[in-house]
């Protein structure tokens, strides 16, 4: 199947494990994966069991397909099947890994000021830069924009604006900038933290600036006296555009980065200033398989089966309720994040005398929700079973976590 140095990958989305034996492979119901012995063609357990003298080892599904053939023509036939994998000589399997389950994590970004970093009669300047995927899709560009202070005013005989007041009017301005406003949004539970006295209370931008209906901030007209530190933090939050399973196209795109964010304190010739103020930022991070990926893949297995996911015609949607599509489709949540589990094995070119290819490599992606904790542990004592039978015939091969 693949005369080159990488492996062929099949996918399987899981929702039940079989761990009993003797479960005939036509008796496995929809999304239930075993583990076959290819001489009995029935599960083993996936607590003990072992293989039959001489057996293969197989990955076995039941099919999402509840039709076995297109219109009751039996020229058409065979897709309620049992998804099979080739069969695995346990001396053969040269890896075993799991992914972790990852979710997206957003980016943040913070500024802290101090009580005497905003002196009266001076105007604060601060600016948030977007960059990442989502900015370069939305705009064609990376994106920026300036918020400031000149709506702070002092009172007589004040010497500093407090900070609480002029993180938050700078915050405010940022927020409400329609070209970065897409992108950004105040932290979760509040985006400015108050520190009087040492005491941190936390604000939302509006109760900062005492446009709430209650829990304002009070200001403090000196706030060095009472060691006044404001800081504004804010997050990554876009959104992007994304159809339902009726208009499902896997050619449509679906982000996986997520948006970048950065604050930094600039003079009012936009240079960098950092005399005073302190800038902090972290990161956001990928989810590591989301359900748009997993489904894409289940999909290309599906065409490889000579079964493809029919699309980008008008009358798609009825051809995918014909074929059985809608229902690999309803299979996979789209939204929920998955744990990948794989198993790669070789399948020897005993005849190759000019050496041109390599032995054949195949690759089993085993995707389970992250959420369903006892699939979880099917799924682990499964793997635990594939690297047993392995062991058994003097291969040491070990399962591997990955990030």
């Amino acid at each position: 199947m693949a005369y080159f140095n990488h492996a062929f990958y099949k996918s399987f989305v899981v929702s039940e494990v079989n761990e009993a034996a003797d479960t005939a492979t036509s008796a496995l119901s929809a999304g239930h994966l075993g583990l076959v012995d290819g001489n009995t063609w029935a599960t083993i357990a996936t607590a003990n069991g072992t293989l039959s003298n001489n057996a293969l080892l197989y990955l076995v599904q039941g099919s999402y397909h509840t039709s076995d053939s297109i219109g009751n023509n039996p020229g058409h036939g065979g897709y309620s099947e049992s998804i099979k994998s080739k069969g695995i000589n346990p001396k053969f399997i040269s890896s075993l890994w799991k992914a972790s389950c990852e979710d997206a994590v957003k980016a943040t970004a913070s500024l802290e000021l101090g009580s005497k970093c905003a002196p009266c009669g001076q105007t604060q300047f601060a600016r948030v830069d977007v960059k990442g995927s989502p900015a370069l899709r939305f705009l064609n560009h990376n994106a920026y924009a300036v918020g400031d202070s000149a709506n702070i005013c002092c009172a007589d005989g004040q010497e500093y604006l407090d900070p609480v007041l002029v993180i938050a009017e700078i915050g405010k301005m940022l927020l409400a900038d329609p070209i970065v406003a897409p992108f950004i949004q105040e932290a979760t539970g509040g985006g400015i933290v108050a520190t009087v006295g040492g005491s941190a209370t936390t604000y939302t931008i509006e109760q900062a600036l005492g446009l709430a209906s209650s829990g304002n901030y009070t200001p403090s007209t000196d706030p060095v006296g009472d060691a006044v530190v404001a800081k504004l933090s804010i997050e990554g939050a876009y959104v992007d555009t994304k159809f339902g399973n009726c208009s499902f196209d896997t050619r449509d795109f679906y982000g996986k980065e997520p948006v970048q964010i950065q604050l930094s304190f600039i003079d009012d010739t936009g240079n960098p200033c950092n005399d005073c103020g302190v800038a902090s930022k972290t990161p956001g991070k990928m989810q590591q398989t989301s359900g748009e990926t997993v489904l894409r893949k289940v999909l290309l297995t599906e065409s490889y089966m000579q079964s493809p996911f029919n699309q980008g015609n008008v009358d798609s949607s009825r051809i995918r309720e014909i074929e059985g599509s809608d229902k690999v489709l309803a299979a996979v949540d789209r939204d929920a994040l998955y744990k990948a589990y794989y198993i790669q094995h070789s399948i020897p070119r005993y005849n190759n005398p000019s050496g041109v290819f390599d032995n054949d490599q195949y690759v089993y992606e085993i995707f389970v929700k992250c959420s369903d904790s006892d699939l979880i542990t099917e799924m682990d004592a499964l793997m635990t079973r594939v690297e047993a039978l392995a062991n058994g015939v003097g291969n040491p091969v070990k399962i591997e976590a990955v990030d």
